[in-house]
């Protein structure tokens, strides 16, 4: 599948997200479920039964937006749970927060601090606590009202995010901790002892309490000493345990003076230094403590990763799920149908819409209809001016079977898919001048691969092939292609061109091939004026959009260049010699008809001489030998 062509995840004009598939498509409430939902977009699902997984849920939770079922609380009451309200109170609070996914995997790596841990094991624990009241219940025996969630994948999805292991070791996990420790980052704190708990640290925390009882003992010493009971430590500037003393009061010699002001001085008895290295050294071999033990509580939780993940993943999944209910009911979508592997490749969408451009458009967006079948016709030929709505048109088909096979409601009336196992475009044009590579090599590159790739259960989209050469060329090359593709590959195929010819060249193909076109209305009348001289492609043109059957024999191309503000001088000129190109070609058929018709009168006539019967053998032979010279000229 071509992203960067059909703008799967990004727009094609500045490379961003906004007016790509993926944009349209993310209703998600989480960094992590707008992750898994890109992935999710980029890589469809080619197995029948997990997106019918997917659309089953989907179907759930699109049901529960309208009413709420009554479940059985557990205690013979009942209550009132809606899933698709209980998702969005989850999934609102998990987008509040920091992207718990990688929050997981930062604890897995050891580089997630004490309060980021907090966070995230603390959402998981909410969100799985919420989830519990939906009363999934592990095995098939239901012993409610009725069945709380149809959808097997919902109920695995909530049984993973919302399972009694998670519950029990996330709230095990965090009653070890100290929340308002992690938030100051006061790892001496961190941890809560209790017993048979973090031994070490209260071993450590108790010789630090015995260092600070120490030094507050020595304080008494110092009242009597000096003789003042109203002597406190003080603390000024960080630096602790200072005694403050007027200027004039004697202290021991040995006391160390720390700084002064005008009336006082601060000092720091010998006793107190001392006491405060043993307090220091206690204290770091607290933090060495408390730091070992949180790095063994880390390593504790690697073994609790891959349940952890997997919730989060869960939770993800019931994001994605959600986004992809709202868009449905938003947009008005419907179910697509998948028909079984056994059956015919198809590929039928009734009144089909553009996902991005209806949703820039609103309702003038004017859908299509789309009928491929490898039992009928199973390849469409799409002609029509520039700007006519040819490339939406295969590009609409192409990401409703891409939203399909995510598993996602699709913009149509009705839709019935096989499930394909490719989608092949070729659109656009680009070049690799570095790699001495033209755009025309480019293109049939792509177109090469393409080839080599497809199979009869691929749909291919080809815009414009051939247009990168000469006129003949570049028709022969796309019905070469066009052949190969019907002939041995047999995919599902839409082709754009404005060479007409290839229509006439694929008549042969036996109704494998429909010739199709946008619609269009021109001005009534095409008569010759000062802005409009020749009156032959620049007249007034109204497109519909509208897809029906034929052949479109004009492209309407001095109409885009008038939209491109080509110098109107230019646009005169330009038309006035393609009149007289026109002209040319007319008046050169014209002549080869002539001549075709001289030839044919001159051919019987030699015929008519030859076969008299008096006419002599060598003139005979002379006449047979000029009307088969004649004949083998007209036939070339």
């Amino acid at each position: 599948m071509q992203c960067k062509q059909l703008e799967v995840l990004k727009n094609n004009s500045n490379g961003s997200e906004s007016g790509s598939l993926f944009s349209c498509m993310n209703h998600t409430l989480t960094t992590f479920g707008s992750r898994l939902l890109r992935h999710w977009v980029s890589h469809p699902l080619r197995d029948g039964s997990m997106i019918s997984a997917r659309l089953d849920a989907i179907s759930e939770i699109l049901e529960s937006m309208g009413f709420s079922k009554k479940f059985n609380d557990g205690n013979g009451r009942h209550t009132d749970v809606n899933l698709h309200q209980l998702l969005s109170l989850v999934l609102t609070n998990l987008g509040k927060l920091p992207d718990i996914q990688r929050g997981i995997t930062r604890i897995f790596h050891r580089t997630a601090t004490a309060s980021e841990f907090i966070a995230v094991i603390q959402a998981i624990l909410v969100s799985g606590k919420q989830l519990q009241k939906l009363q999934v219940e592990e095995d098939n025996e239901v012993n409610h009202v009725e069945k709380t969630i149809q959808s097997l994948l919902l109920k695995k999805l909530i049984l993973t995010a919302s399972s009694s292991s998670i519950i029990s070791t996330s709230a095990r996990l965090l009653s070890a901790l100290n929340t308002e420790a992690a938030e100051q980052r006061d790892i001496s704190n961190l941890f809560v002892v209790s017993e048979g708990r973090f031994q070490e640290i209260a071993t450590a925390r108790n010789k630090v309490k015995q260092e600070k009882d120490k030094l507050d003992l020595l304080i008494n010493i110092y009242r009597k000493q000096l003789k003042n009971q109203k002597l406190e430590f003080m603390s000024v500037s960080g630096t602790t345990h200072l005694i403050e003393l007027p200027a004039n009061v004697k202290v021991p010699s040995n006391w160390v003076k720390v700084n002064s002001t005008k009336k006082a001085i601060r000092y720091h008895a010998p006793e107190v230094l001392t006491a405060l290295d043993h307090l220091s050294l206690a204290s770091e071999e607290l933090a060495i403590v408390c730091r070992s033990t949180w790095q063994k509580f880390l390593e504790e939780f690697t073994g609790f990763y891959q349940d952890f993940q997997s919730a989060v993943q869960a939770l993800a999944s019931l994001d994605c799920l959600h986004s992809l209910a709202l868009l449905a009911r938003k947009k008005d979508y419907t179910r697509p149908v998948f028909v079984d592997d056994n059956e015919p490749v198809q590929i039928c969408i009734s009144s089909g819409r553009h996902p991005v451009m209806e949703t820039m458009l609103e309702d003038n967006f004017v859908p299509n209809d789309t009928n491929l079948h490898s039992e009928g016709e199973y390849c469409e030929i799409v002609t029509g001016p520039n700007m006519g709505g040819k490339s939406c048109y295969i590009r609409q088909v192409a990401l409703i079977a891409i939203m399909a096979q995510v598993g996602c409601y699709v913009p149509a009336t009705s839709a019935k898919l096989h499930v394909l196992d490719g989608i092949y475009t070729r659109m656009g044009a680009s070049d690799s001048i570095q790699q001495g590579r033209s755009t025309f090599l480019e293109e049939l590159g792509e177109a090469s691969n393409i080839l080599h790739a497809c199979t009869n259960r691929s749909l291919v989209i080809l815009d414009e092939l051939g247009r990168g050469t000469s006129t003949h060329d570049g028709v022969a090359i796309a019905y070469a292609t066009l052949q190969y593709l019907v002939e041995q590959k047999r995919s599902m195929v839409l082709f754009v061109t404005h060479y007409p010819e290839i229509v006439n060249m694929t008549k042969g193909f036996g109704g494998r091939v429909g010739s199709y076109h946008v619609s269009y209305l021109t001005s009534s009348s095409s008569q010759k004026d000062e802005s409009n001289p020749s009156g032959s492609d620049y007249e007034d043109v109204v497109y519909l959009y509208k897809l029906v059957p034929g052949v479109s024999e004009r492209s309407f191309g001095f109409k885009v260049a008038q939209l491109a503000q080509i110098p109107l001088s230019c646009i005169n000129r330009g038309s006035e010699m393609a009149v007289k190109l026109e002209e040319v070609v007319r008046d050169r058929c014209k002549s080869r008809l002539a001549m075709a018709d001289k030839n044919l009168q001159e051919i019987f006539s030699n015929l008519d001489l030859a076969f008299l019967e008096d006419v002599d053998p060598v003139k005979r032979f002379e006449r047979l030998k000029h009307a088969r010279s004649l004949a083998l000229a007209l036939r070339n």
